[in-house]
């Protein structure tokens, strides 16, 4: 069962337009044994495969490939894009772009297994203009939350949507949050265990 995300309502009609939600949460629809299924083939890839997460989105006044923990406190790793954990993604992210955004896409980048444990952070920032294929942008983000709401302390997901509300988005295991790369985001402080996470990102031509 899919549902969105509520912001203000979760669509604004006016007259003949129609202003439509930033985020689209997917809630109940990966079953128990999916979900420890993937943290199985998680855990297959080797522990010392985590590195510190970096920033940066690649122009001059901010280079790409730095860490700055005032930004950013984190580890990260990486699942191919030819593993079955993709297809997921890839599933529900054509659900809930048909059903919200009907953006250009034509890929999935790969998938990042990110790791926030006690004081972990990541700033207020955006996705959109960041990509492998200069000639692409990302325009979807993707959030798979692993970790049960028992297991850790703060670490929301939280967006600023299109009407410039600060949004959280709920804390369960298992549910997959879609939204636009254009809109900031950020992960709150972890202030107790450990939170873990897959993110994604699907690109597309450079919105004109």
């Amino acid at each position: 069962m899919s549902e969105y995300e509520s912001e203000i309502n979760d669509s604004v009609s006016m007259s003949t337009y129609k202003i439509a939600s930033s985020s689209f949460t997917f809630n109940d629809v990966l079953p128990l044994d999916i979900i420890n299924s993937i943290k199985k083939e998680i855990c297959g890839i080797s522990e010392t495969s985590y590195e510190e997460a970096r920033v940066g989105n690649g122009d001059n006044n901010f280079p790409i490939d730095i860490t700055d923990p005032k930004i950013r406190i984190s580890t990260v790793k990486w699942v191919d894009e030819m593993n079955w954990i993709s297809s997921i993604f890839t599933h529900y992210m054509r659900i809930a772009n048909r059903e919200v955004w009907e953006y250009d896409i034509t890929a999935c980048q790969s998938i990042q297994v990110t790791r926030y444990e006690k004081n972990g952070h990541y700033g207020w920032h955006s996705d959109y203009g960041t990509s492998d294929d200069p000639q692409n942008t990302r325009k979807l983000s993707a959030s798979l939350l692993l970790s049960d709401p028992s297991e850790y302390v703060g670490g929301k997901l939280q967006i600023i949507n299109y009407h410039g509300t600060v949004v959280s988005i709920p804390k369960k295991m298992g549910q997959i949050t879609f939204f636009d790369a254009r809109i900031p985001h950020r992960v709150a402080p972890v202030l107790k265990g450990e939170r873990l996470s897959l993110v994604a990102w699907f690109t597309g031509p450079k919105l004109r």
